[in-house]
């Protein structure tokens, strides 16, 4: 089995990136790659990851860390997408699993937030299944906001 590994965004990645393909059903409910990477040009709390398995680039995110916001609200993941044909085969929560490893490591981070439409109702489940529960909070009035509390990830069985 080939391993998953994510690494930063690079000039060497970029253009498999910006070539990763959403399912049609998908593509009004996420920013594309190419947004995503200029948003992070500008925005200097963005990151954005390639996640490649073995050599190849199946997949996108990004994160937020802001260290001067209330603890809440210090640490995101604002994107994810995996390629159409890499989906529906548990790279999605891999890849999670290791970003949300890689964030709870700083000593600061207590908690992780992220948001959706609430008409992603696949993706609320996904990410439900991974431990985020919803908030009841809104983000900009128009998306649901999950958060995984630090405690709760290290207390809990993972994939």
């Amino acid at each position: 089995m080939q391993h998953l590994t994510i690494n930063e965004v690079t000039v060497h990645n970029f253009i498999p990136v910006i070539n990763l393909k959403l399912a049609e059903s998908q593509k009004n409910h996420i920013a594309s790659n190419v947004y995503s990477i200029a948003e992070s040009k500008v925005n200097p709390c963005f990151t954005p990851y390639a996640i490649y398995l073995g050599e190849e680039v199946i997949g996108f995110v990004m994160t937020d860390y802001d260290q001067t916001l209330e603890d809440k609200n210090k640490y995101w993941i604002p994107r994810l997408m995996i390629d159409e044909r890499y989906q529906g085969k548990g790279y999605g929560k891999l890849a999670m699993n290791i970003i949300i490893e890689n964030l709870f490591s700083n000593d600061d981070c207590s908690c992780i937030r992220l948001s959706t439409e609430p008409s992603n109702v696949s993706a609320i489940k996904f990410y439900e299944s991974i431990g985020f529960v919803q908030t009841g909070e809104l983000l900009e009035e128009l998306e649901v906001i999950l958060q995984l509390n630090k405690e709760k990830w290290f207390s809990s069985a993972r994939l």
